[in-house]
């Protein structure tokens, strides 16, 4: 009998440590999101905008312990519908319709993840400020990613006579509701 009530008191303790891990796990999607690339060419410098891309992160104990990003290729908008095309016809859109990043390691200044383009993945570092208040949690960096390093031509108009360069810098910020 002793051992029954041992057992139900052994059971109930991890049941109670198991809920409680659970109450401090959120998974949460961001609610806002802006993103920025920024880029050059032998005539002017360029950007692109989208404010499309969907994140999740995984918080325990009030500590981020996962990033996960997508950003569709086409929400990347230049205002320029002509090279908006020329990069959606480099980055292979039809075949890698997003642009994914899946964390590894998340430190309280830069997140360590595999970065996937064009159906080539990479491990990066990035920089990163994330800001925890009781209502949210604020993600934001920037880094400069090489695009061949992802199989990806830079882009040209005009015959070649225009060429961007191989390096963009995307700058983002994600905003997620706790």
């Amino acid at each position: 009998m002793r051992t029954k009530s041992l057992n139900y008191s052994l059971i109930t303790l991890i049941l109670i440590i198991f809920t409680g891990f659970n109450v401090n796990s959120q998974n949460l999607k961001s609610i806002t999101s802006n993103i920025l690339v920024e880029g050059t060419s032998n005539i002017h410098d360029w950007e692109m905008t989208s404010k499309n891309a969907v994140g999740h992160i995984e918080s325990k104990d009030g500590k981020v312990s996962k990033i996960t990003i997508e950003i569709p290729i086409k929400s990347l908008k230049s205002g320029k519908g002509g090279m908006d095309k020329n990069a959606y016809k480099a980055l292979n859109e039809d075949d890698y319709p997003k642009v994914k990043f899946t964390s590894k390691e998340v430190q309280s200044n830069k997140v360590i993840g595999s970065l996937t383009m064009n159906g080539k993945s990479k491990t990066i570092s990035i920089p990163v400020s994330i800001k925890n208040s009781n209502q949210n949690i604020k993600i934001s960096g920037k880094q400069t990613i090489n695009m061949t390093d992802y199989g990806v031509e830079p882009p040209t108009a005009l015959m070649g006579t225009i060429k961007t360069g191989e390096e963009v810098t995307v700058n983002f910020n994600f905003q997620f509701n706790q």
